[in-house]
C-alpha cells in the first residue's frame, strides 16, 4: 500500500495498517484500515495516511500602537509619519511611513 507523510507529502509503500515513520523526515505517519473512520484531522473519504491540511496562518498582528506625548492615550496607526491623536487632537509623530 502507498501512502503519504502527513508531514512532508513523500509517497511510501507500507505493508498495511500501523503506525510507520517516514522514511524522508522520520514522522510517524498512522495508516488506518481501508473503510477505517477518520479520525481527527482526517478528511472523510480521504486515503488512508492522509491527513488535512494545516490550517491557514494567523492573520498579521496590527500595527504597533503609539502614545500621544500630550494625553498619553494610545491608539493605532497605519502608515503615516504624522497622526493626529483621536482623543486631544495633537499631532504624534508616528516614527513610520513618509512625510505626509
Amino acid at each position: 500500500m502507498i501512502v503519504r507523510c502527513g508531514a512532508c507529502h513523500t509517497q511510501f509503500e507500507v505493508p498495511g495498517p500501523g503506525k510507520f515513520s517516514c522514511p524522508a523526515c522520520g514522522s510517524v505517519n498512522a495508516v488506518r484500515a481501508a473503510g477505517a473512520r477518520p479520525g481527527p484531522g482526517q478528511a472523510a473519504g480521504a486515503p488512508p495516511g492522509y491527513t488535512s491540511p494545516p490550517p491557514p496562518p494567523r492573520p498579521e498582528p496590527p500595527s504597533p500602537r503609539v502614545q500621544c506625548p500630550e494625553c498619553e492615550f494610545r491608539f493605532i496607526v497605519g502608515d503615516i509619519a504624522v497622526a493626529t491623536c483621536p482623543n486631544c487632537g495633537a499631532e504624534v509623530p508616528t516614527g513610520r511611513g513618509g512625510e505626509e
